[in-house]
């Protein structure tokens, strides 16, 4: 067999691979899709169909305005008014909690990692490698003692014991990340600067910060993700039913041995569509901060 056909038939079954496997992994994402416009009397028809019958935007209705409405063999069509009418709440306070995460994780973490690149002290390469053990901790050895700390602050119950508890997650692997891209910023730069005239914080923000761009970003996605997709921390230290997170909130769309499946499909969709904007549009320096980060630390 020719060489330019052995080199043909392994770039099809490479490719075909792929298309295997992409389909695998997305299909769980077109089904809840496609779920949730799926009218509820279709939800568990058997044998099931991917294209529904009827399209309906009931669902996701039912989330913004807070009454949904359920199949009941007997009953036909009930209203329910709870817990939609919490989704609109419980999205926000994510979206507080992971932005309020995200900022303080970066902001520690871009500071304490340029200091440990270009400050000389005791224990300054230690740091740097110990601090990414806090990340190999499983997070539940975390969750007890913070709830401790939170009782006698009265943080708990409230977002801002949620923010802590994601920063001690997000914080020792972002130092880490930051680390390593800082070291592979060249200090001659920052020297010429210096020599010019330039103050530290101007050779920061003007010079080494645009540098470290890509890492920041990769950073920042990945403290949002955490913070975005946590269930346990959130489901030990909040109560109020108005002040859950996404990932704790839509659980309360199980009642007994009923699952108001329309509804979870719609707030699974709504749920990744912000992380799935958000990776569209910062995907290219995602790829380099990590790179940058992989290969230069």
């Amino acid at each position: 067999m020719r060489y330019e056909t052995r080199q043909r038939l392994r770039l099809v079954a490479v490719y075909a691979t792929l298309v295997v496997v992409t389909v695998v992994i997305c299909f769980p994402l077109v089904w809840a899709l496609v779920s949730s416009v799926r009218p509820n009397d279709e939800m568990l028809r058997l044998p099931p169909r991917l294209v529904p019958e009827r399209v309906t935007a009931e669902h996701y209705a039912a989330l913004l305005t807070g009454r949904s409405m359920y199949f009941e063999a007997a009953g036909g069509y009930r209203p329910k008014t709870s817990p939609p009418q919490h989704f609109l709440s419980w999205f926000f306070n994510s979206v507080v909690v992971s932005v309020g995460t995200t900022l303080i994780s970066v902001g520690v973490s871009t500071l304490a990692a340029y200091s440990f690149t270009r400050f000389s002290f005791f224990g300054q390469r230690f740091i740097s490698y110990f601090s990414l053990m806090g990340y190999m901790v499983p997070s539940i050895i975390f969750v007890f003692p913070l709830f401790l700390v939170m009782v006698p602050l009265g943080l708990t119950d409230r977002l801002p014991s949620l923010v802590l508890g994601y920063i001690s997650i997000t914080l020792p692997f972002s130092m880490w990340l930051m680390w390593a891209f800082f070291r592979g910023i060249p200090i001659e730069v920052e020297e010429a600067a210096l020599i010019d005239g330039a103050s530290r914080f101007q050779v920061f923000r003007q010079i080494v910060f645009p540098l470290a761009l890509p890492g920041v970003i990769a950073t920042s996605i990945f403290s949002f993700i955490v913070a975005w997709n946590d269930y346990l921390i959130a489901r030990i230290f909040m109560n109020s039913i108005s002040q859950l997170p996404l990932t704790v909130g839509v659980m309360h769309f199980f009642e007994g041995v009923h699952v108001d499946w329309g509804l979870m499909m719609a707030a699974a969709v709504l749920m990744t569509l912000p992380l799935s904007v958000l990776f569209m549009l910062v995907q290219r320096y995602l790829i380099v901060g990590f790179g940058a980060g992989a290969v230069k630390g």
